[in-house]
């Protein structure tokens, strides 16, 4: 019975110490693999800075190198010519091009000056060329003003797409027309276009209004508000220049015309005044 527990007793010492050997064993060649990779790791980060900074001078003596060569060759920048600028600030422009007499041709970043230029309040778009050996060449297409746009009682110039101008200063731009409407930019330009079409009475136009996004009442510089039909705007403005022309309508009694309905022009009159309120037929 003693020899039993005495074998089992000696069986469970072995285990425990072939356990033990076991476990620290392991624990060492963690250590040891832990230790591998944090050599390897410190050595990778002290090889890629290495290299890195090797990299870096290989290119700047690669750069030094290119540039002596396009100096030599006559590569650099003599002359940059501009084309189209009207509205846009020279020293804007100056700015956004980041170019100088004497720079090396090959190394001017053709598309980073291009989104720079783009950037511009009045650029539209612009087209940038190198003329080989020494000339730059930039084609600016700015933007056209169409009107100004009443939004929060403050006024923004916009162009003949609706967009935004972001020009401060809108003192030279007094004779654009107003247009007044949450939409009315994106579709101003059409109605401009046909108003103009009648160039003696556009140019007394102050200000249109977009009502429910469908017709538009127009301002003119007497304060005289003219209702627009929703359908051939056009025709009825072409009508009612006839009729000034030859009737002289615009007097001071009158408060407005209205229009909206086809092949009719009503005249209101102010109410204090005796003449007759309203005038209606086709060939009025």
């Amino acid at each position: 019975m003693r020899s039993l527990r005495r074998r089992a007793f000696e069986r469970k010492q072995k285990a425990t110490r072939f356990f033990n050997a076991w476990f620290y064993s392991k624990m060492k060649r963690k250590k040891v693999l832990l230790g591998i990779v944090l050599f390897g790791s410190i050595s990778a980060f002290y090889v890629f800075n290495e290299n890195k900074y090797l990299e870096s001078q290989l290119r700047g003596k690669l750069i030094e190198v290119s540039g002596n060569i396009s100096k030599a060759a006559g590569l650099i920048v003599q002359e940059v010519v501009v084309e189209g600028r009207s509205k846009t600030r020279k020293n804007a422009l100056l700015q956004a091009l980041q170019v100088s007499e004497g720079d090396n041709i090959l190394t001017i970043n053709i598309t980073e000056m291009k989104d720079r230029i783009n950037k511009l309040p009045w650029v539209k778009f612009a087209r940038i060329e190198r003329h080989f050996p020494n000339k730059i060449s930039l084609t600016l297409v700015e933007r056209t003003p169409m009107a100004r746009w009443q939004t929060n009682r403050m006024l923004k110039l916009i162009d003949d797409h609706g967009d935004v101008i972001p020009v401060v200063d809108l003192t030279s731009f007094s004779n654009l027309p107003i247009i007044i409407g949450k939409n009315a930019p994106k579709i101003a330009g059409q109605i401009l276009r046909t108003l103009s079409n009648e160039p003696h009475l556009f140019r007394r136009v102050k200000s249109l209004t977009l009502v429910s996004d469908r017709r538009w009442d127009v301002e003119l510089d007497n304060q005289i508000n003219v209702h627009l039909p929703e359908k051939n705007p056009g025709k009825a403005w072409t009508h009612l220049a006839t009729v000034e022309q030859g009737h002289n309508i615009f007097g001071d009694q009158v408060q407005g015309i209205d229009m909206r309905l086809e092949n009719q022009l009503i005249i209101k009159i102010e109410k204090n005044k005796s003449s007759p309120g309203k005038v209606r037929g086709r060939n009025t």
